[in-house]
C-alpha cells in the first residue's frame, strides 16, 4: 500500500479520535514533537523500525518523543499502531496528522531567517500583516542565519519574500551576468 495513503488514512483517524472529546490541540504538541524527535535523532527510526525491540520498549521512546506525559488518545492511538506494525509510518502519520490540524485550524507555517536577533516589535508587526493577508494565523520559526549578511527572508507556506542583502547581492550579479553576456 502507499505510504502517503497509509500516513492520511491513519492521520485523519487520529483527528477525528482526537476530536471526540476535544484534544486535538495536545494531540497536534505531541505530533509536533514527534516529527522533531526524528528530524533530530536519525537513529530513531531505524531503533524503531528494528524487529528485535519489544513492542513495549517501542512504545516507551515513542511516548519519549512526544514529550513524556502524553494524552490518552495519543497512546492508544501508538498502541493500534504497534499492534498493527505500523511505527514503521509514524513519522509520515505526524507530519500529515500536522498538516491536516494547520489545515482545520487555519493555521500558516511560517520562517522568519535575519542576520541577527528580531526585535519583537517588529515580529508582531510582520505577524500582523501576514495574518491579515492569510485570514489565519501564522506558526513562526525563528532563524538566525549571519550569512544572509543583512535583512531577511520570510516564508509562509510556499511564498517566499527574499529582502536579504546576499539575496540583493545574488540577484546584481546576474543581472550583471546577463548584461555582460548580451554585449559580447
Amino acid at each position: 500500500m502507499n505510504n502517503g495513503l497509509i500516513a492520511a488514512r491513519y492521520a485523519t483517524a487520529l483527528l477525528e479520535y482526537a476530536g471526540k472529546d476535544g484534544s486535538i490541540d495536545r494531540v497536534y504538541t505531541e505530533a509536533k514533537a514527534v516529527s522533531k524527535s526524528y528530524f533530530q535523532f536519525n537513529d530513531l527510526r531505524m531503533v524503531l523500525n528494528n524487529p528485535v525491540l519489544a513492542k513495549a520498549e517501542k512504545k516507551k521512546i515513542i511516548l519519549m518523543a512526544a514529550g513524556g506525559q502524553t494524552s490518552l488518545h495519543f497512546e492508544r492511538f501508538i498502541d493500534m499502531l504497534l499492534e498493527n506494525n505500523r511505527e514503521e509510518h509514524l513519522p509520515d502519520i505526524m507530519l500529515k496528522y500536522s498538516d491536516l490540524y494547520r489545515k482545520l485550524k487555519n493555521i500558516h507555517s511560517g520562517k522568519l531567517t535575519t542576520a541577527t536577533a528580531v526585535e519583537t516589535k517588529i515580529e508582531k508587526k510582520l505577524m500582523a500583516f501576514i495574518e491579515q493577508k492569510t485570514g489565519g494565523t501564522v506558526e513562526l520559526e525563528k532563524i538566525i542565519d549571519p550569512t544572509i549578511l543583512g535583512g531577511f527572508m520570510f516564508e509562509v507556506d510556499f511564498e517566499r519574500w527574499d529582502a536579504s542583502l546576499s539575496g540583493q547581492l545574488r540577484r546584481i550579479k546576474s543581472e550583471y551576468i546577463e548584461q555582460n553576456k548580451r554585449s559580447m
